[in-house]
């Protein structure tokens, strides 16, 4: 698994992927949601780095991730927003599902914005 910084980084860089399109007209809102779920991912990522939790390779690692490393056991609503990201675009992968601009902020000011200024806080870094 990467080092933490390049997880960081990665996390950043899908962010500003997502921050260029513009919400409201964009016919890609599924491929938004799925940005905001890989910029959350690599935070995530980033965190359990810091703590050389490093045997990731797969969804369900990540999800036990929540289980064993410490820091993310103290903060088990995170969990809530980290299956809420990863669930959203697999519904719109497999279940055709459609999101509406407001959803997709939704996502990416309330359960990033939570898992982002945790692992920033967590890191010693400015949210």
């Amino acid at each position: 698994m990467p080092e933490e910084n390049a997880h960081r980084r990665q996390a950043e860089h899908n962010e500003t992927f997502l921050a260029a399109w513009d919400l409201a007209t964009s016919p890609y809102l599924d491929w938004a949601v799925t940005a905001v779920f890989y910029a959350a991912l690599h935070y995530i990522r980033a965190l359990a780095a810091r703590h050389h939790f490093t045997n990731v390779s797969s969804y369900a690692d990540m999800d036990r991730l929540f289980e064993r490393v410490a820091v993310f056991r103290r903060r088990h609503d995170l969990y809530a927003d980290y299956r809420q990201l990863k669930d959203d675009p697999r519904a719109a992968r497999y279940e055709c599902r459609r999101f509406v601009p407001a959803e997709v902020a939704g996502l990416r000011d309330e359960e990033l914005r939570r898992i982002r200024s945790f692992v920033l806080g967590e890191l010693g870094t400015a949210a």
